[in-house]
């Protein structure tokens, strides 16, 4: 089975792809190498994919692409990170990484036969929430970031009609 896993440098996208590889996927990862973190950290997250015979590797920009691989699924991982960051000037910089790129990869793979489309959300995105969170709790941002991602999950949701998220340490 052929798999894409976006932000495949970061911390959970590079931990994703190691544990497919194991599990004998093929894997293609892209990522960006962003600037919030430091190249070398998120190359690092990445050596042990690089050399394994069913990754292939794809650095560059999401937006930038024009055609994506022909693969059975999909974990979308990649997003601009920094609450901080995302208010003031960098605000566009967040919606085209967060947002943009998220519909453009909804707009490709739209009509593909994709056996599954997952993306990668926070549970930030309930705000102040009670415990326990629920996928189907009211989502309160607290934050321009968040606020942001949960625009991401209203895109996925119009363009697939379900939300398939998948949010770490809830």
């Amino acid at each position: 089975m052929k798999t894409l896993v976006t932000g495949c440098a970061g911390f959970i996208g590079s931990h994703l792809s190691e544990r497919l590889l194991k599990e004998e996927f093929e894997v293609i990862g892209i990522d960006c190498f962003a600037d919030y973190y430091q190249r070398g950290i998120k190359e690092a997250n990445i050596a042990n994919s690089l050399n394994h015979k069913n990754f292939e590797f794809i650095e560059e920009d999401i937006l930038d692409m024009e055609e994506f691989p022909d693969v059975d699924y999909i974990f979308h991982e990649a997003a601009q990170a920094g609450v901080r960051a995302s208010w003031g000037k960098s605000f566009d910089r967040y919606t085209k990484n967060n947002i943009g790129a998220t519909q453009k990869l909804l707009e490709f793979y739209k009509d593909k036969r994709i056996k599954k489309f997952v993306f990668a959300s926070s549970s930030s995105v309930y705000g102040d929430a009670e415990l326990p969170m629920r996928e189907n709790s009211l989502l309160k941002p607290v934050s321009l970031l968040m606020a942001l991602r949960s625009w991401q999950r209203k895109v996925f949701v119009i363009y697939t009609g379900r939300i398939t998220t998948f949010q770490p340490f809830r």
